[in-house]
C-alpha cells in the first residue's frame, strides 16, 4: 500500500482547498510506486495552468548575452588632460568684447575681440607688398613684350619672373599670418580689394567644440602679446574617472566596454592607473565616452557598470529566479510538459538581474520561473518523500 507522508498531505490539502482537482507528478504519485531517484529534477514536475496560477508561479524567457555588467560604481566627468589649452592674445591690444566667458563653446565661435594697433602696422606692410607685387607684374609684362621683339634678354625676363614669384609668396604669407592672428577673412579681402586699412580688430575663435573655464582678463583690459585670455578643454569625447578597488581592477583591461547607466551610453576603458591610492586601496580608471550631444558635463557625477565579455553561453533573467535545491544553485525550467531544476553557475547578480551559465549544455530556449520557486520545491520534495515510502 502506498503511504503519503505529512508534507504530501499538507501540500495536497492546500491544492484541493485552492480548487485543484489533481496534482500530478512525472511519475504517478497516487496509483503506482515510483522508482527511487536522488535528483527530482531528472524526473520533473507536472502542474496544470490553473495550479500554476493559484500558486503564484510566473515564467520568463532567459536572454542570451555576451556582456555581463559589474556592480555599479560612481564616476565623475572631466576634461581630457591632453585636450586642455590656453587661448592667448596673438598681438598686444585692448579687450573690446567678451562674447563667452564660461560654459560650452562650439568650433569657430568668436570668444573675444581685441583692438590692436600692431594689426595696423601689419596691414601697412601687407599693403606695401601688394603695391610692390603690382609694379613687378607690370614690369614682367613689359619685359616679356621686349623679349619677344628681341630687345630684352632672356636673363632679364627670368629676373622679372623671379621677382613676381617672390612677392606672390610674400603676399600669401601675409594672408596666412593675418588669418592666424585672428583678422576676419572678410576684412582681409576688403584690405586687398580696396587697398585701404581695415579696423584693427582681432577675433579670438574657439578651435574646437569644448568647455571654457578660467577667464583671466576683463572687458577693457589691455593685454600683451601671448598673454592668456581663457582656457579651453575638449568635451567630446569626455573622460569619466572611476575609482575601483584594487582586488577588482586586476580583472579589467584597456578597451573594455563600460555602460553609463543613466544615459545608456557605452564607453570604453582608456587608461588604468598603475598606482594604488594607499588610503583607499583603489585605482583610478579613465573611461572615454562619445559626447556628441554634449549632455555629459565636466564635474557631473554618473553611475557606470563595467561590461565583461563571456566566452561560454551566458543567460540573463530576473534575480528572483535563483534558488537552492538539493544542495545546488538552480533555476526552475518549463521543458515541454515538465518543470525541472537546472543547476547553474552564477556569473553575477546586479541591478536585480541574474547572469548565469547552465552546468549542462542547453539547446532549446530557457523558460525560467521567476516566481513560485518555493511552491515548486515543496512539490518536488513531497514527490521525493512519497517515493521513498
Amino acid at each position: 500500500m502506498f503511504h503519503l507522508n505529512t508534507r504530501t498531505l499538507i501540500l495536497s490539502g492546500c491544492l484541493l482547498m485552492s480548487g485543484f482537482s489533481q496534482l500530478s507528478l512525472a511519475n504517478d504519485l497516487a496509483g503506482k510506486s515510483a522508482s527511487k531517484s536522488a535528483d527530482a529534477s531528472v524526473k520533473g514536475l507536472t502542474l496544470t495552468t490553473a495550479q500554476q496560477s493559484a500558486m503564484g508561479m510566473q515564467m520568463e524567457l532567459a536572454k542570451q548575452t555576451d556582456l555581463v555588467p559589474s556592480a555599479i560604481y560612481p564616476a565623475q566627468a572631466t576634461i581630457p588632460l591632453q585636450t586642455m589649452r590656453s587661448l592667448s592674445s596673438p598681438l598686444s591690444g585692448q579687450i573690446i568684447k567678451l562674447n563667452y566667458v564660461h560654459g560650452p563653446i562650439q568650433k569657430g565661435q568668436v570668444i573675444a575681440e581685441i583692438e590692436s594697433p600692431d594689426l595696423l602696422k601689419i596691414q601697412e606692410s601687407f599693403l606695401a607688398t601688394l603695391s610692390d607685387l603690382q609694379i613687378s607684374r607690370q614690369n614682367l609684362n613689359r619685359v616679356r613684350q621686349l623679349n619677344k621683339s628681341g630687345v630684352s634678354s632672356t636673363k632679364k625676363l627670368q629676373q622679372a619672373l623671379s621677382e613676381v614669384k617672390k612677392l606672390s609668396l610674400k603676399k600669401m604669407q601675409f594672408e596666412k599670418n593675418l588669418m592666424l592672428i585672428g583678422m576676419a577673412e572678410s576684412a582681409i579681402q576688403n584690405l586687398e580689394t580696396t587697398l585701404k586699412l581695415q579696423p584693427a580688430n582681432l577675433d579670438i575663435k574657439s578651435p574646437i567644440d569644448g568647455q571654457l573655464f578660467d577667464l583671466e582678463v576683463r572687458l577693457g583690459e589691455r593685454v600683451a602679446q601671448n598673454q592668456t585670455i581663457i582656457s579651453l578643454g575638449e568635451t567630446n569625447p569626455i573622460i569619466l574617472v572611476v575609482r575601483v578597488p584594487v582586488e577588482t581592477v586586476n580583472d579589467m583591461r584597456e578597451g573594455q566596454k563600460v555602460e553609463v547607466v543613466a544615459n545608456a551610453k557605452i564607453g570604453e576603458v582608456k587608461h588604468i592607473d598603475p598606482m594604488v591610492d594607499p588610503m583607499t586601496q583603489s585605482v583610478d580608471i579613465h573611461i572615454t565616452v562619445q559626447n556628441d550631444d554634449h549632455k555629459l558635463r565636466p564635474g557631473q557625477l554618473f553611475k557606470v557598470r563595467f561590461l565583461t565579455e563571456q566566452k561560454a553561453t551566458t543567460y540573463q533573467i530576473s534575480a528572483s529566479a535563483i534558488s537552492q535545491y538539493n544542495g545546488k544553485t538552480v533555476v526552475f525550467l518549463q521543458q515541454k510538459d515538465f518543470i525541472q531544476a537546472l543547476p547553474i553557475q552564477v556569473v553575477n547578480i546586479t541591478n536585480k538581474q541574474l547572469y548565469f551559465k547552465p552546468e549542462t549544455k542547453q539547446s532549446s530556449p530557457l523558460n525560467v520561473y521567476i516566481k513560485g520557486s518555493t511552491a515548486i520545491k515543496s512539490a518536488m520534495d513531497a514527490a521525493n518523500d512519497s517515493e521513498s515510502e
